[in-house]
């Protein structure tokens, strides 16, 4: 169903958001995600943009707006502003490259630049430019304020040796080498400000000076900057809390999920049939093995013609289980599709309750059901890099440890130290530190 107007779907458990989200988002090209808490909405938007992947082969452009607060200083706010202002500005997003933004009423409502003023304040280079790098640097410095510094690793510095300019603009989320011959851009090649590796290649750049406090420019709420067919999908009832008043007085495209029958007047309601996966467990056999054996079956029951039945593994160990289980089932008409990924936890959709793809219902097992998994922790989507070692890096001597050597983790105990070892995340190779614990439990660490 096309969300043309203010939508509230009723008795919806969190487990079934990132379905109904899926469903009803496919035709936008921008889809705000909102919820009280910043971390909720972060995994709403990781986990629909994990099935819009899955089920449409589309990969969504996720970014966060935050506000300042306690945790969030103003400049890292003013710098995930500007990143999405520029996602939105620059990005061509459309359906098929649609873009994912996790807030919260606070940051939705923020003050942003108004379009004319984002123009004077934005530094555009693209491949094949003819440049002056001193005239660009030049500017980085006396217009927008960006430190020269002989290495550039954070945002809102710039370094330049011979004929090429290295910037971390204060939108982006890596800094950007700008490579020259003679006087037109060669390349544009972001790289990792920890290693100074480029991983491969743009055409173009936006560069953002960085707020000015003395200046007006900041003069309308940040929902104003969406595009006209842009969908905000918000959970718990969010649209209740009165700094979403404006959001429902300006915006034509809401959806609420609401996990009760209450809706606000005004709202139209849509009942969405459906039960967390869990309930299958109910009865099962207190083996873990022979209860998902058991659930397996009640699910291949379950799943009827065309209907979407998604199995998944956080790990790939996880996934190859669940690939021997479904073949020593040996039902030649129960064909699920096996995959990784991350899901709070499975639910059932019963047909006809959404649309689209899912128009003939959904099962989704995860590891929560199929392996007695506690629920995931909330996600946090990708910030800038920086050349900062985390707080776990800087806290060990790795020249004083050892493979094997007993280690303390503040909040799981006693734990073994295995080594520095690399694991691919989101594409790229990372170091983590590796702690074994009782019974050979493995918790990876990221060193960066």
């Amino acid at each position: 169903m096309k969300v043309a107007s203010h939508q509230a779907f009723t008795g919806v458990p969190s487990y079934a958001w990132p379905a109904c989200a899926f469903s009803e988002s496919t035709n936008h090209s921008v889809v705000v995600f909102l919820a009280s808490n910043l971390g909720a909405a972060e995994t709403l938007v990781e986990e629909t943009a994990q099935l819009l992947q899955i089920l449409k082969g589309i990969k969504a452009t996720a970014k966060t707006l935050t506000e300042s607060d306690a945790v969030v200083p103003i400049f890292e706010a003013d710098c995930d502003l500007l990143g999405v202002l520029t996602a939105i500005r620059h990005g061509n997003h459309t359906p098929e490259n649609p873009l994912f933004i996790a807030c919260t009423p606070g940051s939705i409502t923020r003050l942003a630049p108004s379009a004319a003023e984002s123009d004077k304040k934005e530094l555009i280079i693209q491949k094949g430019d003819r440049i002056s790098l001193r005239d660009v640097a030049q500017k980085l410095s006396t217009n927008f304020g960006y430190a020269h510094e002989s290495l550039c690793e954070q945002p809102g510095e710039y370094a330049l040796r011979g004929g090429i300019l290295d910037v971390y603009p204060i939108n982006g989320q890596m800094p950007v080498r700008v490579d020259l011959f003679g006087d037109t851009v060669e390349s544009l090649r972001p790289f990792d400000p920890s290693t100074q590796k480029s991983e491969g290649e743009i055409n173009s750049v936006v560069i953002c000076a960085p707020r000015d406090d003395t200046s007006t420019q900041f003069d309308a709420p940040f929902f104003t900057h969406l595009p006209t067919q842009s969908l905000v999908i918000g959970i718990n009832q969010v649209f209740s809390d009165l700094v979403c008043e404006p959001l429902i007085k300006n915006l034509p495209s809401l959806l609420a999920l609401e996990e009760t029958d209450e809706v606000e007047s005004g709202w139209e309601a849509h009942a969405v049939e459906c039960a967390p996966a869990e309930s299958l467990l109910i009865g099962k056999s207190q083996d873990s093995t022979q209860a998902r054996i058991e659930l397996l079956k009640q699910v291949s029951s379950l799943t009827r013609k065309d209907m979407v039945c998604l199995l998944t593994g956080d790990t790939q160990g996880s996934t190859e289980r669940i690939e021997a289980d479904v073949k020593s089932l040996d039902l030649p008409k129960f064909k699920p599709q096996i995959l990784s990924g991350r899901f709070s936890g499975g639910v059932i959709i019963k047909s006809g309750s959404l649309t689209g793809v899912l128009s003939k219902g959904l099962v989704l097992l995860t590891e929560r059901e199929l392996f007695g998994r506690k629920k995931r922790p909330l996600a946090s989507l990708p910030r800038r890099r920086t050349a900062i070692q985390a707080a776990v890096g800087r806290a060990l001597d790795f020249g004083e440890i050892v493979n094997g050597d007993a280690l303390v983790h503040a909040t799981q105990g006693i734990c073994l130290f295995r080594g520095i070892k690399p694991f691919e995340n989101r594409g790229r190779i990372e170091d983590y530190i590796s702690l074994e614990f009782a019974n050979k439990a493995q918790l990876h660490l990221p060193l960066r």
